[in-house]
């Protein structure tokens, strides 16, 4: 083959590998420098705050995404089982009166127009006050609204399943998805380092032997079950009148981010309720695990190697000792410090 015409192919690959040269350059670039800002005094001490802040965020931008994505579709989905419930009366009321009259062939009724509606109409009354001892929960207008939609943006990274509450639209099906893939690890990261910034200095103390930590690990737990047990009196006074126990299952339950309660049984505001009590639970859990681990693997959890490194800090902050040399009258040199 002639020269010539592989001319083109060596040409594309060679800017193809410049290409990939000064992109992996660029890489390790960034790489470093992200590195170094990590490092840095000034991120480790704000890293809790940034976090904190990025994850709220995060979370709003979620909630307005859901809002926007299902509101309008909820209200037409609502409108229509409205309209499909009210002909299903109608119909029902027509095929009832039609059977009862013709069911009456041997006796003299006379019946017009207006009777006939009259009495559909009294049916379709009648309807309504058995659909009302059936329980019928008709969907709720204010189930997207931007507060509902925070709640169940907040829930979807608390990992709080409940079942009861999914997007019915395709966008915001796909937009849960990586909702949930960059969420999640945000999320719980940025609770598990803002636990560990507030534990740290208690784990440091030397007096904090490990029997004594093994006590510590008790006495959180205790903590744990003494919160859980206050959100299900809450529950039990505030949503669910009727039943004490179910309502320490669903405390349990929501702190363990198992389930919570469905918008039926709870309002707005006691979903968001039961949202930052179980947040306060999983702080309570992260912290259990951060102590029980510093009493296995303290070098893991740098708490050894920190100390370390402020003392040496220390020993290059303090300056080193001058001496000078000091002869006496019998010719003798001495070393003592300026």
């Amino acid at each position: 083959m002639p020269t010539s015409l592989l001319f083109p192919f060596h040409f594309i690959s060679n800017r193809l590998d410049t290409f990939n040269q000064d992109m992996l350059e660029r890489v390790k670039a960034s790489t470093s420098r992200i590195t170094s800002a990590t490092r840095s005094p000034c991120f480790r001490r704000w890293s809790p705050v940034v976090f904190l802040l990025l994850t709220t965020v995060f979370i709003l931008f979620g909630a307005t995404c859901f809002f926007l994505f299902e509101k309008d579709p909820h209200e037409m989905t609502v409108r229509k089982w409205y309209i499909n419930l009210g002909s299903e009366r109608r119909q029902f009321a027509k095929s009832i009166s039609s059977r009862i009259f013709n069911d009456t062939r041997n006796l003299l009724i006379i019946i017009d127009r207006e009777q006939t509606e009259r009495v559909q109409n009294l049916l379709i009354e009648s309807l309504k006050r058995y659909e009302d001892k059936l329980s019928i929960v008709p969907p709720s207008r204010r189930e997207w609204t931007w507060i509902s939609s925070f709640n169940f943006a907040y829930s979807l990274l608390l990992t709080v399943g409940g079942g009861f509450k999914v997007p019915a639209t395709i966008g915001s099906q796909i937009f849960a998805v990586f909702y949930c893939l960059f969420g999640i690890p945000l999320f719980y990261s940025t609770l598990a380092l803002i636990v560990y910034r507030l534990v740290s200095p208690v784990l440091k103390w030397q007096f904090l032997t490990r029997s004594r930590r093994f006590l510590l690990i008790l006495f959180i737990f205790g903590c744990f079950i003494l919160w859980t047990l206050l959100i299900g009196i809450c529950l039990y006074y505030q949503v669910l009148n009727n039943d004490f126990w179910l309502s320490i299952l669903h405390a349990f339950t929501g702190s363990l981010t198992v389930q919570i309660p469905s918008p039926v049984q709870i309002t707005t505001c006691g979903i968001l309720f039961l949202n930052l009590a179980a947040t306060i639970s999983v702080s309570f859990l992260l912290l259990i695990l951060l102590v029980s681990l510093s009493v296995f693997f303290p070098k893991e959890l740098l708490l050894q190697e920190t100390e370390r490194a402020v003392e040496e800090k220390l020993e290059r902050l303090t300056p080193p000792p001058k001496f000078q040399v000091i002869v006496d009258e019998a010719g003798e040199s001495k070393l003592t410090t300026a």
